[in-house]
């Protein structure tokens, strides 16, 4: 029993050889290609997104016989792949189906059709727009930020707005970035948990853009007694060939500071991180996202 365990940790931690995969994400239903699905090496920062016609190129560099490839994409059930069962595909292309989420549409649905809202809008924000400054995020990095509901009551999001730095005129070099917004629960542990909307949003804002709003009145996303979490996860388009592994993406969505700690991040799928570190521009506060929300509350039932 010893000899066969040391066998096995032998095996785990031995280093395969560097090889790239490619192939298509698909609908497993409709056979639709899938563009922006994320793909990445469990626990490393190694990935890469789909293409607009849902092929991808994916180079993974040594890794071990343990690891896991995992693919996942709003809408669909996360897919988890042993790298052992992949690496020797040097032929083949690796097409992978994933499973929509269609309960949980189905869901969402019924529910929105048995809610009234008021008609007055609610804004609220993440600190002040008068101090805010622009923070670039990696590809492949995902923030969400607490929005804390003031009035502990149940309603729905109406409108989101992102503030941007103008980077036409930035001097020096530049990759821009699209964005992917989502939005999830509020877990036992005050960690971003289940997803409460389940539409893949890509926002494509132009260099020179300097606010940038998304309409989601029609869209039935609940705003729940806690609050909500949003999350801004930075995607790299297709046709943007990184030249080194120090880059600045753009546009760069403003940041502002808060009292606490309402921020989270993880690159990719992986793990959810809180932020600890105070902001290098103001030591006794935090920095996050300078986001502005509408929404509506419920209307209370008449008994």
């Amino acid at each position: 029993m010893k000899r066969f365990s040391i066998l096995a940790l032998l095996l785990n931690t031995l280093l395969l050889p560097s090889q790239t995969l490619k192939g298509i994400v698909l609908d497993s239903i409709s056979h639709e290609t899938l563009p922006y699905a994320s793909l990445v090496i469990k626990n490393k920062n190694n990935g890469v997104y789909s293409n607009e016609d849902g092929t991808y190129n994916f180079n993974i560099p040594k890794a071990s016989a343990k690891d896991t490839l995992i693919i996942s994409l709003i809408g669909y059930y996360n897919k988890k792949i042993a790298v052992t069962h992949i690496l020797d595909r040097t032929q083949e292309d690796l097409n992978i189906q994933m499973l929509p989420k269609v309960e949980s549409l189905d869901e969402v649905l019924i529910n929105n059709t048995q809610r009234t809202f008021r008609n007055n809008k609610i804004k609220l924000s993440t600190g002040n727009r008068k101090q805010v400054f622009p923070s670039s995020v990696p590809f492949g990095y995902e923030t969400a930020t607490l929005m804390e509901n003031p009035k502990h009551k149940k309603g729905k999001l109406v409108k989101l707005h992102l503030k941007l730095k103008d980077s036409s005129i930035d001097i020096y070099e530049t990759y821009q970035t699209y964005y992917r917004i989502a939005f999830y629960n509020i877990d036992s542990l005050g960690f971003p948990g289940d997803l409460l909307h389940f539409e893949n949003i890509i926002v494509k804002p132009e260099i020179h853009e300097k606010n940038y709003a998304i309409d989601l009145e029609d869209k039935g996303i609940p705003f729940t007694k806690k609050g909500i979490f949003i999350g801004i996860e930075t995607v790299k388009p297709n046709y943007i060939t990184l030249k080194s592994s120090m880059y600045v993406t753009t546009p760069n969505i403003l940041h502002t500071h808060t009292k606490h700690r309402l921020k989270y991040s993880r690159f990719r799928s992986n793990d959810w991180v809180k932020h600890s570190k105070k902001s290098v521009h103001k030591e006794k506060l935090y920095a996050v996202p300078f986001i502005k929300i509408e929404m509506v509350y419920e209307k209370e039932k008449t008994k």
